[in-house]
């Protein structure tokens, strides 16, 4: 942080005092000063590199090693027209003050590491961390008025809208399935009520058999996982060796969906909280009612 802060005084003037400027409550209840003309974005998250690539793509200046979505991104990070200041969890602040952005774009709480000393040094930090579909849309047009693009905000928000009443549709005369979702695999992490994932389930169809955790992810026991028997078990899908071993290891045989063979494989990016979801809402839905699915869901065995 020391090395920062020579930085900043050495080679950057300090922000500017922000013009005309908003005051925003963040989704972690922070307060945000942002100047009225954002022109410079730096996001130390893929899904928010994308939403504002679906914007104006020309206006983020700094993104992530991860930010392959949409192709506009993808195509401007290999010109080299996007600085890659990390992957997430490995924030180059040096380079970050070396943009001089307008905006910096952050996650949850995970990242207030970065946040702090980065709003310490004037800038604007805004964390995005959508719970649910209303956040998401929130958010999502939030960015639409910060860069002036409230007609393009709208008009993707009605397309989602649209596409989601679909697959809503489609679970709405159906039982729920009790799902169990696991994001890794020893221990076995899953997701709580408080994490966009657990929206996903239910909007799929679902219940989270976890669901009244009240926690964005936690760690479980296998004994409250048999406990609570889900139906069908969604697993990542670098997880597969670990599905392979399910019929050798105690206890996994007495589950009801290792039982009947009910489990999928989703990819990570099809569950981010990402203006794109709704692909990866779909697939869960194919998962959940054996429907026919892409290839990242499609329903595998151990027998």
């Amino acid at each position: 942080m020391l090395a920062v802060c020579a930085f900043s005084m050495l080679f950057c003037d300090a922000p500017a005092a922000l013009s005309a400027e908003r005051m925003i409550i963040d989704d972690l209840g922070f307060k945000v000063a942002v100047k009225s003309n954002v022109l410079r974005v730096i996001s130390l998250v893929p899904t928010n590199s994308e939403m504002v690539c679906l914007l104006d793509c020309a206006r983020l200046k700094g993104g992530t090693r991860y930010d392959w979505l949409p192709e506009e991104s993808k195509t401007r990070v290999q010109l080299k027209r996007v600085e890659i200041i990390g992957g997430g969890f490995d924030a180059n602040l040096e380079k970050i003050v070396q943009l001089q952005p307008d905006l910096i774009l952050t996650n949850g709480p995970s990242q207030q590491r970065f946040a702090v000393p980065l709003k310490n040094l004037g800038y604007s930090v805004l964390s995005l961390w959508p719970r649910d579909m209303n956040g998401l849309k929130r958010d999502f047009l939030l960015l639409g008025e910060l860069l002036g693009q409230e007609s393009k905000a709208t008009s993707v928000i009605e397309a989602m809208e649209r596409r989601l009443r679909i697959i809503e549709a489609k679970a709405k005369n159906r039982a729920k399935k009790k799902v169990y979702l696991q994001m890794w695999t020893e221990p076995l992490i899953t997701v709580g009520r408080l994490s966009f994932t657990d929206w996903l389930v239910t909007a799929a169809g679902g219940m989270n058999v976890f669901g009244d955790l009240p926690f964005d992810s936690a760690q479980v026991s296998l004994e409250s996982l048999i406990q609570r028997n889900p139906e069908v078990l969604i697993f990542l899908a670098d997880q597969e060796r670990f599905v392979k071993t399910l019929g050798r290891r105690p206890g996994w045989s007495s589950i009801r969906g290792v039982r009947d063979s009910r489990f999928c494989f989703i990819d990570e990016r099809d569950i981010r909280r990402s203006i794109e979801v709704l692909s990866g809402l779909a697939k869960m839905q194919d998962c959940l009612f054996g429907e026919k699915s892409g290839t990242e869901t499609t329903p595998t065995g151990t027998k």
